[in-house]
């Protein structure tokens, strides 16, 4: 059925003219609002042209995805090293964890960064430092972000990255206590 004899079937039935029932209720008040003008208010307000704050197209927006455990090999983060404050985040990590998660991921050995309170924050460092790489090869990336999430303990890195979480929050978590963080996070992110 098309939208016009839709539209001509339910004027016939129940829109203009129609006095089906209408006996069974009073007269509207004398100042009372006309409803009929109040949705074609709406209607014109809805075609009105949306303005700059409308929805961007999807070419020009971005969603960053964070790995989670299980993507750790020795090496990773050694591109990363050259670029701002990528060695301020393994510092950050030194200082939380402990040990030198730096020196863990570049050299190994792969046996112990396999360990989940190893390759955790191996891969929630990696992950920051890989965002750092991007901010600066490609800011506007960054800027242009819409979304974030992340598998496991890349999770973590999407709710630092977002500002949901400190950065000595994500790096500290022990690999217990990944699930009860994660869920206190989104709870706090929430309010």
């Amino acid at each position: 059925m098309s939208l016009r004899v839709a539209r001509a079937a339910w004027a016939r039935g129940w829109g203009a003219g129609c006095r089906r029932g209408a006996a069974a209720f009073p007269p509207p008040p004398p100042r009372a609002v006309d409803v009929a003008e109040l949705l074609q208010d709406a209607t014109a307000a809805e075609e009105e042209p949306r303005e700059a704050a409308a929805r961007r197209p999807p070419g020009q927006c971005s969603v960053l995805l964070f790995p989670g455990q299980g993507s750790q090999l020795v090496g990773m983060g050694r591109g990363l090293l050259r670029y701002p404050r990528v060695r301020e985040l393994y510092a950050a990590a030194r200082s939380v964890l402990g040990y030198d998660l730096l020196e863990l991921s570049l050299r190994g050995p792969q046996e112990a960064l396999d360990r989940t309170a190893h390759c955790q924050p191996a891969v929630f460092v990696a992950s920051l430092a890989a965002v750092e790489k991007l901010h600066h090869l490609q800011p506007a990336v960054i800027e242009n972000c819409v979304a974030a999430a992340g598998f496991s303990v890349g999770e973590f890195a999407a709710l630092v990255f977002a500002g949901a979480m400190e950065f000595s929050e994500g790096a500290a978590v022990p690999a217990g206590e990944f699930l009860q963080v994660s869920l206190q996070a989104h709870q706090d992110a929430a309010r």
